[in-house]
């Protein structure tokens, strides 16, 4: 798995600590499904921003990978890790950090890649 994060994503993630958890965020409604991904700084379930989802109040196996500036912490459930994960800042005033899973916000292996993938993916 490659980590690719944008220089402002860096920035924000080492000011606050330079370690960043993400996970993934399971909706079933009544037809079909779907996977976002939680992206934090801190751990699920130790302030008030990563107690929002259920997802973030159910148990969790990160695995530590090495991101070069920043140690992530991913759960990526029984799912095999994607070929590339994508960090972002995004906001002007209530910043927030996005992940993507192979170029998506959502997680399906299924789902074609977004044009220009290519040119990261390398």
């Amino acid at each position: 798995m490659k980590v690719v994060a944008s220089p402002r994503a860096v920035e924000y993630i080492r000011k606050d600590g330079a370690h960043l958890w993400v996970w993934l965020d399971r909706h079933a409604p009544v037809i079909g499904s779907y996977t976002y991904l939680e992206a934090h700084t801190e751990p699920p379930r130790t302030s008030r921003k990563t107690k929002f989802t259920r997802a973030s109040r159910r148990p969790h196996t990160f695995e530590r990978v090495d991101a070069g500036e920043f140690v992530l912490h991913f759960d990526r459930g029984r799912l095999d890790p994607p070929d590339v994960l994508q960090i972002d800042l995004k906001g002007w005033r209530n910043k927030r950090i996005e992940a993507y899973w192979n170029g998506c916000v959502f997680v399906d292996d299924d789902a074609p890649p977004p044009a220009g993938w290519e040119s990261v993916r390398g």
